[in-house]
């Protein structure tokens, strides 16, 4: 434990910040995982599912509302305005609040058919609206911690937002009545985040001294306007799933699917971790043109993150029997595919850095459009004939089409020499083969757990070979 302190001590800024946010986010994913079991078994499938549909259209509704500044743009503008980075931030502060403004108009006027569409009660919406005002504030805030490599402050921030959240939602949903329970969860689970936003909303217009700059806005929007349809489409592959699920069967079928998710969702958050410090690692070795660097590290942490993937779906009944009562147990057929789904869309991030890097965004909306178009077309075959689980696959299949998109263009541009494509390729058909025979395991508990034997005797026999490999990748 000393020898690891004392690396950690001695890493460089960037290492320590990418160490220091994947700790604080893995302990609020766990936090999470707790969360779930508790709140399965508190709440009702149906007031379970309504929450779980108000998720969805929040970050779906996210991308139009906030213009999705915190992503895109923001990196960017860090890289460009190194000196007025405080101002850069209030304008995009300033962005979302007129956006909202411009949401909560157009709510109110038309009201009755989108209450209808959303199929959440209407303090919902108005919960959503306090979000999309605040809330982005926190989002510039803690991306300019991750860009700046400072991790002490937002690692605390990050893991006392979940421990509130826990907390203040077992408290309002025990003290709801039954026809409320998701009200009250979802009043507790954003309002921690509705005041984190607030305070740094007003700490971001201080800085700023509230001197907006009006061409830093005009550059934000002509950078975020076009990538609009292509964010879109990406919350549409992510979100559409449970929202067809709700329409086209049960909240019930949401709720058993979206706990699915939240054991998928553990490595999502790992992405998210890694990502968080390699992008702006990425911007800046591209900026020196050490595309080598990138490019070794990038497959190395693509083998990693595979390997992890495929672990925790060997698992999947495992944990979905702690998480959730036996009612949700059909769940765990859809984690292999939401898993898979997962590390594609890792894939397709890493292509989308490199195009982001180059401004050459042109092809990320068309892209991302194919995609979610086919998603909803086989999410509305599929979910017909196979039920909910049918979607964790349609939505894998779909993020192993968009990745294969970036591919092609980035290939086509002639950008991919910070990317190993042949090995990312050997890994992508491992994990899809690989899921699907885990799938198959879960009805077969006895070779499952040979497998797993197998697949562990044989990591620790190779042990010396595979760190000699990750080396080298």
């Amino acid at each position: 434990m000393i020898g690891v302190i004392r690396k950690f001590k001695t890493a460089s800024p960037a290492v320590k910040a990418s160490m220091a946010l994947l700790f604080a986010n893995l302990i609020l994913k766990g936090i999470s995982l707790i969360s779930g079991p508790i709140f399965t078994r508190i709440m009702s499938a149906d007031q379970y599912g309504i929450v779980s549909t108000f998720q969805s259209w929040q970050s779906l509704l996210a991308v139009i509302v906030t213009l999705n500044l915190s992503q895109g743009v923001f990196n960017n503008g860090m890289l460009e305005f190194k000196e007025n980075r405080d101002q850069f931030q209030f304008a995009l502060v300033v962005i979302t609040a007129v956006c909202t403004g411009l949401f909560f108009l157009i709510f109110e006027i038309f009201k009755t058919p989108l209450l209808n569409m959303f199929e959440i009660p209407p303090v919902m919406v108005y919960v959503m609206v306090l979000y999309f005002l605040f809330v982005p504030a926190y989002q510039f805030w803690s991306g300019r911690q991750r860009y700046e490599y400072k991790y002490k402050a937002l690692s605390i921030i990050t893991v006392c937002i979940g421990l509130f959240s826990l907390l203040l939602g077992v408290l309002f949903v025990l003290n709801a009545s039954s026809e409320n329970e998701a009200i009250a969860r979802v009043c507790a689970m954003e309002g921690v985040n509705i005041v984190i936003g607030i305070f740094f909303f007003m700490i971001i217009a201080m800085k700023a001294k509230f001197k907006l700059r009006i061409d830093y806005c005009i550059y934000a929007l002509k950078f975020n306007i076009p990538l609009i349809p292509h964010y879109m489409s990406m919350y549409i592959l992510a979100s559409s799933d449970r929202i067809m699920i709700t329409k086209m069967i049960d909240t019930t079928s949401t709720a058993i699917y979206s706990v699915a998710y939240t054991v998928a969702s553990v490595i999502q958050i790992l992405w998210t971790s890694i990502e968080a410090s390699l992008s702006p690692w990425i911007y800046e070795r591209l900026d020196v043109q050490d595309e080598e660097s990138v490019r070794k590290t990038s497959g190395q942490i693509m083998i990693t993150f595979a390997v992890f993937c495929l672990g925790c779906t060997l698992f999947a009944p495992e944990i979905m029997t702690i998480l959730a009562p036996d009612s949700y147990k059909a769940g765990i057929y859809a984690i292999p595919a939401i898993a898979g789904g997962v590390y594609f869309t890792a894939v397709y991030s890493l292509y989308m850095r490199i195009e982001l890097f180059y401004k050459k965004t042109t092809f990320a909306t068309a892209a991302s459009t194919i995609a979610a178009i086919s998603n909803i077309i086989l999410n509305y075959i599929f979910i017909k004939l196979f039920g909910f689980v049918a979607a964790g696959y349609t939505t894998m299949v779909c993020y192993a089409l968009l990745a294969l998109l970036h591919y092609i263009n980035v290939k086509k541009k002639k950008y991919d020499d910070a990317i190993d494509n042949k090995k990312i390729l050997a890994i992508s058909i491992v994990v899809i083969v690989v899921s699907i025979l885990i799938s198959i395991l879960y009805s077969h508990r006895l070779l499952r757990y040979s497998f797993i034997l197998i697949i562990s005797l044989a990591a620790f026999i190779k042990r010396k070979a595979i760190i000699v490999m990750l080396r080298k990748s």
